[in-house]
């Protein structure tokens, strides 16, 4: 797992390592917490710039005032393609750190079905 991915974990409070998972539920607790403030925090303002008629998403190609609407086609195509880019990278970063983890879980899955049949050959 690369070390984003390890940041990530680490961040939510999840330390997997020899086939344990070990959750740390104040930090994940913080981790949620914090987001919720951050994403709170942008919709306030989001939503005071509405208010004032005053939203620029320049970065996306969009701009509004009082008495316009200006749309770059290019600029949010080129936004959005970077977007899923992004998104694209997360996600594969999650399912990296979710293959890490369940490394150790099916090892230990495998090991114990094998015990179990053997337990159930010796019965036979």
């Amino acid at each position: 797992m690369d070390k984003n991915g390890l940041d990530i974990l680490k961040l939510l409070g999840i330390d997997a390592k020899d086939g344990k998972i070990d959750i740390d539920l104040n930090k994940t607790k913080n981790f949620f917490n914090s987001l919720q403030t951050t994403l709170e925090e942008k919709a306030k303002k989001i939503d005071e710039d509405i208010k004032n008629d005053k939203l620029n998403l320049e970065e996306v190609g969009v701009k509004i005032d009082k008495e316009h609407i200006s749309l770059d086609l290019t600029q949010t195509k080129s936004f959005f393609e970077n977007l899923t880019k992004k998104i694209e990278g997360f996600a594969k970063e999650i399912e990296k750190s979710l293959n890490e983890i369940k490394k150790p879980l099916n090892k230990r899955q495998t090991k114990q079905q094998a015990e179990k049949s053997e337990d159930n050959s010796q019965k036979i």
